[in-house]
């Protein structure tokens, strides 16, 4: 990913920390090359290797992976040390629980749990203080940290279904198509990943040797993607991406595009936890948020681009996948 940039809420949340601590912040941050122009203003975004070194200087000069937001800290190196112990691990499952059983050891605000009596595998993440956490970032930060870590153990992007928030809808709503690459619900009774049952009993395929060097250069790898996503979910998604939104391929016709059955590519996406419709929600949904960013266009300019029939069906539909019309997503923005 080319030209990689980060919405200055996340610069702003990752500071958090600092900031309660009374540290001379505009320092810290010229002394690590990093230009406060790219923070503090609201729509601003900070390029990759500035937002690197922030999270760097933040975990060095807090001594604290949790960057101020537990009541205890939590020592920089504890990621590595329980990196070291899940590689050993036989399966995903395994990494999950044993990771599980190293956080209630060393943490006791942050509780993760791994469900997986239902259709999908589950895993929810709570935080006991949650006013330690106000903007909700650490929970957020957590998620995708596990969520990026376990699929690097087994060679494979975890293909979410969909995610569950306690907190509403975020104002920085449209970075979560990169964060959390599925459908979000908010204001829900737990903060969870969704995500199929057969990533579990696939193996870890990564070395303790791999795991170091993993680890060096942290948190780059659990930031930015690299492009090795095999999933069928992404090759769906990338095919519909390059497409005319308004006119977005039946199933039988996508399927026809990758030359098999419409049955066997339900079948397969069913397997990563996905399904064509909801890759196509998913899609309209991002591209909607991004739209909506242009003053210039309006709400019926964008249900026409989207494919909509008209206006009210569009809104129907953005209050579905975010909780605000669009209307209100947009005020909410400016």
């Amino acid at each position: 990913m080319h030209n990689l940039t980060f919405s200055s809420h996340y610069a702003r949340a990752v500071l958090h920390g600092l900031e309660k601590r009374g540290l001379p912040i505009a320092e810290l941050l010229h002394k690590n090359g990093i230009d406060p122009d790219f923070i503090y203003p609201p729509r601003a975004r900070l390029p990759t290797e500035q937002f690197i070194r922030l999270f760097r200087m933040t975990w060095k000069v807090l001594d604290d992976e949790f960057m101020g937001r537990t009541t205890q800290p939590c020592r920089v190196g504890h990621f590595h040390l329980m990196g070291s112990l899940v590689v050993h691990s036989a399966t995903l499952e395994d990494v999950i629980r044993q990771s599980i059983r190293c956080y209630r050891l060393f943490n006791h605000d942050i509780e993760i749990e791994l469900n997986t009596e239902g259709e999908e595998a589950e895993l929810t993440m709570t935080h006991r203080h949650p006013e330690l956490d106000p903007d909700q970032f650490l929970i957020e930060w957590l998620l995708m940290v596990w969520h990026r870590l376990v699929g690097w153990l087994i060679g494979r992007k975890i293909v979410l279904s969909h995610a569950t928030f306690q907190h509403g809808l975020p104002g920085h709503f449209d970075e979560y198509r990169f964060v959390f690459p599925c459908q979000c619900h908010f204001e829900q009774p737990r903060n969870s990943l969704f995500f199929s049952k057969a990533y579990l009993t696939m193996p870890v395929t990564r070395t303790p040797a791999e795991l170091d060097e993993f680890i060096l250069s942290s948190p780059r790898n659990l930031l930015v993607w690299t492009d090795d996503d095999d999933s069928l979910t992404t090759q769906v998604r990338r095919l519909l991406e390059g497409m005319e939104q308004d006119r977005l391929p039946t199933l039988e016709t996508m399927a026809d595009h990758l030359n098999m059955t419409s049955n066997t590519l339900s079948r397969r996406l069913k397997s990563e936890g996905s399904a064509y419709q909801k890759i196509k929600d998913n899609l309209r949904r991002d591209q909607a948020v991004t739209l909506l960013l242009r003053p210039n266009l309006t709400i019926t300019e964008i249900s026409s681009q989207l494919g909509f029939t008209e206006p009210g069906a569009f809104s129907r539909a953005f209050k579905h996948w975010t909780g605000l019309s669009p209307l209100a997503y947009r005020k909410q923005d400016y």
